[in-house]
């Protein structure tokens, strides 16, 4: 099927993806409101206390920088959120389990919004609203990788990207919007929104069908043929029993070559995803998002810190705040065609070369002086979202989704997203020390550019020698390449084609000598 073919017959499926894609746009608005928050005056004014340094309202208490502990906060919770992730799909599956951490999430915007200037309460919002939001970086990748086709597979799964890229966007348009509000109202309303995502998201996946990957696994084979039937156009018969028959055989031959193919729910839903082959395929997923949460990304949530630094109003540094994910958006829909031209690979590893290069320019703007330093700052970084939502922010969604087997892809991206939220503790505790002055603080501001840019080089390496090419290659082809312990270069679908159709030659040669075989050794 062409890529136009496939949007027609599987339109349908596109509609419901989109909304469980949506979940993301939740959880990119909420971290990016973390930072955000910190450049109201009015927050400063309710949450801060006086420090003796400058007489001057600041979010510290004691020895503590609550600036620091409110993203871990959500961070950790985060890290919760993933590892309910994978027992809760194997027992609820993706539909049920991604409503009801909606309504969860829908009682605990209540914690931050009523928080009546109590930064510790704020603090617990943000740990358990991070449960939810964890779950979604499971849910919503794997659904899409599962009930795409391989057409439209890179789309679906980057489209979280691109969902997250909303999030912040929104949350920059609602900042700006409210700011100017003298009261306490102004930081309040933009969390009282996430109440109309909700609803939103709500609505969208309480019509989709459950993934049909879950069904044929738990043997509900009726149930997954009526939800390959939601999930195509209407009246295609032919591409359902398709859908159905690529993906019962997928799920058949998973069985065959893993005779412990059923795992139960808990802890134990883990340990197959470090067993065998499947450890290399955990290290390439874990891998590919650590490289992601390395590459200085957590510079685009910061920049109203840095751009506060060089001497930008609030409101300066608030509109130069919405152009940044005004670029990751156009960097993400134009990540769609980059992808069917050049595939996964090569773009992931000469995005971080580009990334490195624009880093070191974050690095040398510390160097110039007065207000135009900040708006220097300002332009790279916004370069800078535009080619890492053009590469690495897409790339990373599609590469961690179609990397794992169908059984263990829940457990897999969990092991996966946990190991970015792990790192993103540290990540998220040192950014503001790096990126600030004063008392217990590195003061590097922008030159904090000349870090990450290093750990992309070491990210860039990785990727040459490690990350295979993912394109155009179905789950089941993917399973006989890594079988075949093929070397990630040479990653492709017509190799996958060659060593499958070798094994069903060796299989036929094998059934067909059972009988000389069995004589051979009785008379042994």
């Amino acid at each position: 099927m062409t890529f136009r073919d496939a949007m027609k017959a599987d339109m349908r499926l596109i509609f419901y993806s989109i909304f469980f894609s949506g979940t993301i746009i939740m959880e990119g608005y909420g971290f990016a409101m973390i930072s955000t928050l910190f450049v109201f005056p009015h927050f400063k004014a309710d949450y801060g206390t006086y420090s003796d340094a400058n007489l001057k309202k600041q979010l510290e208490d004691l020895d503590t920088n609550w600036q620091g502990l409110l993203p871990l906060a959500a961070q950790i919770g985060a890290i919760l959120g993933v590892l309910f992730a994978a027992p809760m799909t194997k027992w609820l599956g993706y539909r049920r389990t991604a409503l009801s951490m909606l309504i969860f999430s829908a009682a605990l915007v209540c914690i931050p919004f009523f928080a009546n200037k109590n930064v510790a309460i704020l603090f617990a919002g943000y740990l358990l609203q991070g449960i939810p939001w964890g779950v979604f970086q499971v849910v919503s990748p794997a659904y899409a990788s599962e009930v795409a086709s391989v057409q439209l597979r890179p789309i679906l799964t980057t489209w979280n990207n691109l969902c997250w890229v909303i999030g912040q966007f929104l949350a920059a348009g609602i900042s700006k919007g409210f700011e100017p509000m003298a009261s306490s109202m102004s930081y309040r309303m933009p969390f009282a929104f996430e109440w109309v995502f909700i609803a939103i998201l709500v609505t969208g996946i309480v019509f989709a069908p459950e993934s049909p990957y879950w069904y044929i696994q738990k043997g509900r084979i009726e149930d997954a043929r009526k939800a390959i039937k939601k999930l195509v156009r209407k009246g295609n018969e032919s591409r359902m029993e398709e859908k159905y028959a690529l993906m019962r055989h997928t799920i058949e031959q998973e069985k065959k070559n893993d005779a412990s193919f059923e795992q139960p729910t808990g802890v134990q839903a883990y340990t197959a995803i470090f067993k065998g082959v499947n450890r290399r395929r955990t290290e390439v997923a874990c891998m590919a998002w650590l490289i992601q949460q390395l590459c200085g990304s957590n510079l685009i949530a910061w920049a109203p810190v840095l751009f506060e630094q060089a001497g930008l109003s609030p409101a300066d540094l608030l509109s130069i705040n919405m152009a940044v994910p005004g670029a990751g958006l156009l960097g993400t829909i134009a990540s769609w065609w980059l992808m069917q031209k050049m595939g996964r690979r090569p773009i992931y590893f000469w995005g971080l070369v580009m990334l490195s290069l624009l880093l070191a320019g974050v690095g040398f703007s510390y160097f110039i002086k007065g207000n135009t330093g900040g708006w220097v700052t300002g332009g790279i970084l916004t370069v800078y979202t535009l080619i890492y939502d053009l590469t690495i922010g897409p790339l990373c969604y599609s590469i961690v989704s179609e990397i794992p087997s169908v059984r263990d892809r829940a457990a897999t991206l969990a092991a996966a997203r946990g190991t970015y939220l792990v790192i993103g503790l540290a990540n998220g505790y040192i950014s503001p020390r790096m990126l600030q002055s004063g008392p217990g603080n590195w003061g590097w501001a922008a030159r904090t550019g000349f870090f990450y840019a290093c750990l992309c080089v070491l990210g860039a390496v990785y990727t040459w020698f490690r990350v295979p090419e993912t394109r155009n290659i179905t789950a089941r082809g993917m399973d006989i390449l890594f079988n075949n312990k093929v070397s990630a270069r040479n990653f492709t679908p017509e190799r996958a084609a060659a060593l499958d159709a070798a094994e069903g030659d060796s299989t036929s040669l094998s059934k067909s000598n059972t009988g000389t075989v069995e004589k051979v050794e009785n008379r042994a």
